[in-house]
């Protein structure tokens, strides 16, 4: 429907186009065209839309209709995958309409019927008219109101009986009687407030403030109810038979409090003994050669940074030395006038204190490029450890990845690696611990080395000894051939020898000047040899006498 658009012959726009929309003269369509590309749009867009059967058809004709629709529209076909933009998004939009008021429809209904229901039951002379606006929703209201008031009234009726029943054991049967009765007016007057509450419709400010007197009321009831029962426990308990047979004896109740105690220390003592310390549980999880790894990366860790730090101090204390005498000011010392000795007058040079322009100068020459080059060397050093450690993560990924894939890891593992000899060889390092500490633990990375080294080895000297058992058999395979054709060829009347120099070529033998002349050499004794043997093949030795002399 849509491909029919193109086919008609698009004419120029009759109206009047200023200049600054002559770019849009391709898209400017006249009202005629506009008309017959709705309606074109609209016959497309109905075929997707069932109306229904009493629809008056100029109505459903009409593009009005699709553009607001109102009870003209009865549901719509299934939306095509391929449709484009807003001729989906329109017919998504429809179909959700529709079923929105499908579904408004059918909740409307179905509060009429309540509605009548209700009105029949309780109102039947003053029906509720059908076109009073907000009628459906009072109605609803009012049904949410009695359904919450019902299961207030099931909570009360279930929370008094267990009262009843409690007090039923200690008070006599005219309390009883007295609760039941009590009990029961409470019901009725609940129900009345209930009843009253679903013949009002309209609950103005005068009902809740008579609900709330009634309440008041009661609650004044209870409280006097409460005191009577109160003043008749003191007077029992004054004369001395207040104390019922079931309550206990305060030693009674002191044993109980005191065994409560004793449990209760014995279950926190059970407790923290059962739980303690989460580090001791994870060490004692770690296997041995483990904690021993731990302990001795950790001692080594301890003994570097003691020594790191050792170092800047003793650096620091001589840079700190040697600043502050580069620092300190020339202080002449007032010295007393010597004595003049009259035997001997020996002149002592005073020696002059260094100046401070050579000590920045022998600080700036030879302290600040040493730090330089010491900070160059630590940057270096870091660098290389981090790219160090990289590349030796980056091995290990490799490596686990490989194990996972490969197939001479599962058939040929190392033992000491195995489950089963874990215990023997965590024996074994105890014991080589115990006489060199100094070993460092092994790596991750070489342990993977020599397990793929090992493995290696292990498929190589495998397929060596396959090799050679294959070899070994052939070569019997073969010798038992050779002799089971020699048998066959002796059976045959033949040499085997003969028929195998025989089928050498004679480009070969020709080839070989002297290979040529010994065995032409030796045909000339093979064919005497031949003839003083006699003939050979098969039917030689029949010589026709069989049985008969």
């Amino acid at each position: 429907m849509l491909a029919e658009i193109s086919w008609y012959p698009t004419t120029p726009p009759t109206t009047h186009i200023p200049p600054f929309a002559k770019p849009l003269a391709p898209y400017i369509k006249p009202r005629q065209e506009a008309l017959r590309i709705r309606q074109a749009l609209t016959s497309y867009l109905r075929s997707y839309i069932i109306f229904p059967d009493d629809a008056d058809p100029n109505v459903a004709q009409s593009h009005l209709a699709l553009s607001a629709p109102t009870e003209g529209v009865a549901d719509v076909k299934r939306i095509p995958a391929d449709l484009p933009g807003l001729r989906k998004e329109y017919l998504k939009a429809l179909q959700a309409n529709v079923a929105a008021r499908k579904g408004l429809q059918t909740v409307s209904e179905d509060v009429a019927s309540l509605r009548r229901q209700r009105a029949s039951r309780h109102r039947p002379a003053d029906p509720v008219d059908p076109q009073e606006p907000g009628a459906e929703l009072r109605d609803y209201l009012l049904l949410l109101r009695d359904r919450r008031r019902h299961s207030k009234l099931k909570v009360f009726e279930h929370y008094l009986v267990e009262l009843q029943a409690r007090e039923s054991a200690n008070q006599p049967k005219e309390d009883d009687a007295r609760e039941h009765h009590h009990t029961e007016l409470l019901l009725s007057e609940d129900l009345e407030t209930d009843e009253t509450g679903r013949t009002n419709s309209n609950t103005d400010l005068d009902d809740l403030v008579y609900n709330l007197e009634r309440a008041v009321v009661r609650a004044r009831m209870q409280l006097d109810r409460e005191r009577q029962l109160f003043e008749r426990v003191r007077s029992r308990h004054d004369s001395g038979d207040g104390v019922s047979p079931r309550e206990p004896t305060p030693a009674v109740k002191l044993q109980a409090l005191r065994r409560t105690r004793d449990e209760l220390v014995q279950w926190v003592e059970e407790r923290l003994v059962s739980e303690g310390d989460p580090d001791e549980s994870m060490v004692q999880e770690m296997p041995p050669e483990e904690i021993e790894e731990a302990q001795y990366l950790m001692e080594q860790q301890r003994a570097k940074i003691s020594e790191q730090y050792a170092a800047y101090l003793t650096a620091r204390r001589e840079l700190l030395d040697v600043a502050s005498k580069a620092c300190q000011p020339v202080t002449v010392t007032s010295k007393p006038a010597p004595r003049p000795n009259y035997r001997t007058e020996i002149l002592t040079e005073e020696i002059p204190p260094p100046d401070p322009l050579n000590v920045l100068a022998f600080t700036t020459e030879n302290l600040i490029p040493l730090s330089k080059s010491q900070k160059s060397m630590a940057l270096q050093k870091t660098y290389l450890s981090a790219l160090l450690a990289k590349e030796k993560s980056t091995t290990l990924r490799a490596l686990h990845r490989l194990r996972d894939e490969s197939h001479l890891l599962p058939e040929y593992p190392i033992l000491a690696q195995q489950p089963r000899f874990k215990h023997a060889v965590a024996a074994l390092n105890s014991r080589s611990q115990t006489q060199s500490t100094d070993k460092a633990p092994p790596d991750e990375l070489i342990n993977l080395a020599e397990a793929w080294s090992f493995a290696s080895n292990a498929a190589a000297s495998n397929e060596r000894d396959f090799a050679q058992q294959k070899i070994v058999l052939g070569t019997e395979v073969t010798q038992d051939a050779q002799k089971i054709l020699g048998e066959v060829y002796d059976i045959l009347n033949q040499d085997l020898n003969e028929v195998m120099q025989a089928g050498v070529e004679p480009d070969s033998e020709a080839s070989d000047i002297w290979t040529f002349e010994a065995r032409a050499r030796r045909g000339v004794g093979g064919s005497s040899l031949r003839q003083e043997k006699g003939p050979k093949g098969p039917w030689a030795r029949l010589n026709g006498r069989i049985g008969v002399d």
